[in-house]
């Protein structure tokens, strides 16, 4: 799992700014395709089952964006080995807004992690496990 998270940090600590050109999600996998701010093309390829996207405006500004890679036992609570989220309504909220409300009753055996793609606010998120095969290349 450590290789995990250190390969996706490495990869998302380019993506500052960058452009998000494409998303497409068929049979249970997302590709995307992103810019980066050097003019190279990160296409990426995960398995998911639960999904957020935004429905945005694919050109500047509203295309600009960055990665991230959250572990979701950091984040939420777990009870009976399924995620929850317990507090007051504005920590509901919180979660929402996060998108981490995606995770919410899975499995936390099943289910590790949630990328999101954000800019002033997430437009793309999605839970992935550690264990899936993910697919990653440069052009």
């Amino acid at each position: 799992m450590e290789d995990f998270i250190n390969t996706l940090r490495s990869i998302f600590s380019k993506t500052g700014d960058s452009t998000l050109k494409n998303c497409i999600y068929h049979n249970g996998k997302i590709n995307i395709q992103i810019e980066l701010f050097d003019d190279e093309l990160l296409n990426m390829e995960f398995l998911t089952e639960f999904l957020y996207r935004k429905n945005i405006d694919m050109k500047a500004p509203f295309n600009k964006g960055y990665l991230q890679c959250i572990k979701l036992s950091e984040v939420l609570n777990i009870e009976n080995n399924h995620y929850t989220v317990s507090g007051d309504f504005i920590t509901i909220m919180k979660t929402q807004k996060s998108k981490l409300n995606l995770a919410l009753g899975l499995s936390a055996n099943k289910y590790t992690h949630i990328i999101t793609y954000s800019n002033n606010e997430i437009v793309l998120a999605f839970v992935i496990n550690d264990k899936d095969s993910y697919k990653y290349e440069y052009e």
